[in-house]
């Protein structure tokens, strides 16, 4: 029995759609069952995955020591079709000028600043910008600490964070 050309052209597509349906369905079995800690969420076809669990409170440090302790992983992956052009923003969960005077930040372990210093968009701190080329991913480290010194009447407020992706005209 011979089979014709249009009926393997036909088997060929359909076992191509059955290996691409099979990985989209191990991919997000993995998805699902990754860490449990990990925060998903998207912005058009833009997709963010932040890590903060290896995160519990700040404490005061040198820049050296502060360097040196775990910090939140941020990923970027560009679904879309353009080039994406960002900013990541953080909003604390207090807004006292006492407190966050004394809060230090450092981006992918380039730079440590203090928080009140990094540019203000959205109500946020832009703690980074990017250009992210379209099916590329970027992972940005972000920590932060008290600095050394500061008083315990500071210290014990734990400032979390909560993380956002906006996106910039070019």
């Amino acid at each position: 029995m011979e089979v014709s050309k249009a009926l393997r052209k036909q088997i060929f597509l359909e076992i191509i759609a059955l290996v691409f349906l099979l990985s989209v369905i191990v991919y997000s079995i993995f998805a699902i069952s990754g860490s449990g800690n990990e925060k998903i969420s998207s912005l058009d076809n833009v997709v963010m995955v932040l890590d903060d669990s290896k995160v519990k409170e700040i404490k005061p440090y040198s820049d050296g020591e502060g360097l040196d302790t775990n910090g939140v992983s941020y990923t970027i992956t560009n679904n879309e079709t353009d080039i994406l052009y960002y900013d990541v923003v953080i909003f604390p969960n207090i807004h006292d000028d006492d407190i966050l005077n004394n809060v230090r930040v450092s981006i992918d372990d380039l730079y440590v600043e203090d928080l009140v210093s990094l540019p203000r968009s959205n109500g946020g701190y832009v703690v980074t910008s990017g250009v992210l080329k379209p099916s590329y991913t970027k992972v940005h480290l972000i920590k932060y600490w008290y600095k050394l010194g500061t008083s315990e009447d500071i210290t014990d407020n734990n400032v979390k964070f909560e993380y956002r992706l906006f996106k910039k005209d070019n």
